[in-house]
């Protein structure tokens, strides 16, 4: 049972600057209607000390239930000016619970609660008194200050909320995007470098006995390959450590891909130029060819030529990789048709993958534009 009075206790109960606030009005309240009394007045203690005391009281709950506490407030305030008590500060205590329900609402229902106030308090008195009250515009001006300030004040809270949570959902899809940029990275980079280094492998068990000098220059392409892939992992793990990155990818660097390929049996050509793009376009463009040469190699097993053309026009980069491995089955999707996209609509383009007779075509546009 005690974890439950717990909870209760946690939810239910003011929090203690409330408590503090409730106290500091109370005694002031008091204090000064005993320096407003006077001895005509109708004496204050103990009946009217007891509807302050219960005014304040309420108030420590008035961030738990604003509407409420303005109602009881209201029920023991203004009865204490009805029963001809001596005038004193009461009042202030309506005045901060309005103010609370001004803050927590927007404005039209703070300003249709001020008019339900002040009809309550000024319409109940002159049912009481039997007489037009003279006090109304003075009931008026402090209950549209008293609004006034509240709804400023709760504007300005909520824009400043408002403010802080879309600064830390942007710190989450920042922080989401570089994990995927990350990602896209390692997959790139082990991905293409095993792939080659597993065929170049492959190539070197199979000429070890009869052409041992093509064996030899295929553990030299894996040495070159494996060196390749540790110097993008380290400029990975730079970004991450917030260092600057060395040796960026770009299509500067198409001539790696064209001899690893070539020594894999896959003849590569490139036609066509990519002019002057920006570096995160030059880098997506690369890693987009070089993953479909990568796929062609891998799992183009009758293909032994792949085209690649770039075109630069005036608002874009458009590239093309076709193989000629013949007819394919379905395309899965998989980490490298994904990542395809995924470089492509980093920049603002797009890529699409088609399965023909001929071979797979992938091809990809790139805005020049782009960061």
């Amino acid at each position: 049972m005690t974890p439950i009075v717990r909870f209760a206790r946690s939810r239910w109960w003011p929090p203690a600057p409330d408590l503090a606030l409730a106290a500091v009005l109370a005694a002031l309240c008091l204090a000064g209607t005993a320096a407003a009394a006077t001895p005509a007045d109708r004496p204050w203690w103990p009946g009217g000390a007891l509807l302050i005391a219960g005014a304040a009281l309420v108030l420590a709950w008035r961030r738990r239930a604003p509407l409420v506490v303005l109602a009881l407030t209201l029920a023991a305030v203004a009865p204490y000016y009805w029963l001809a008590y001596p005038d004193g500060p009461a009042s202030l205590m309506v005045a901060v619970a309005m103010y609370t329900v001004a803050t927590r609402l927007s404005w039209p229902r703070s300003v249709g609660v001020g008019v339900l106030l002040f009809v309550a308090w000024v319409g109940l008195e002159r049912v009481i008194d039997g007489r037009v009250v003279a006090t109304a515009p003075e009931h008026v001006m402090w209950i549209v200050a008293t609004v006034a300030v509240g709804v400023a004040v709760g504007g300005l809270r909520r824009a400043q909320t408002a403010a802080v949570e879309q600064a830390q959902e942007q710190a989450r899809r920042r922080v989401e995007q570089e994990r995927l940029r990350v990602a896209r990275e390692v997959h790139d980079v082990v991905s293409h470098s095993l792939a080659m280094i597993a065929v170049q492998a492959g190539v070197g068990a199979h000429v070890a006995d009869r052409r041992p000098e093509q064996a030899v220059a295929a553990l030299l392409e894996i040495k070159q390959a494996s060196s390749a892939a540790l110097a993008e992992l380290r400029n990975v793990l730079g970004v991450l450590r917030d260092a600057e990155p060395a040796g960026v990818a770009g299509l500067h660097r198409l001539d790696e891909v064209v001899r690893v390929a070539g020594l894999a049996g896959v003849d590569v050509e490139v036609r066509g130029s990519a002019g002057q793009p920006a570096p995160g376009v030059d880098a997506a463009a690369f890693r987009i060819v070089r993953e479909a040469v990568t796929n062609a190699v891998r799992h183009a097993r009758q293909g032994r030529r792949v085209v690649v053309d770039l075109a630069d026009t005036a608002d874009e980069l458009r590239i093309r990789v076709a193989d000629d491995g013949g007819p394919t089955g379905e395309l899965t999707p998989g980490h490298g048709l994904r990542g395809l996209d995924e470089h492509a609509a980093a920049v603002g383009g797009c890529s699409a993958v088609t399965a023909t007779p001929e071979g797979v075509v992938v091809e990809a546009r790139l805005p020049v534009g782009a960061p």
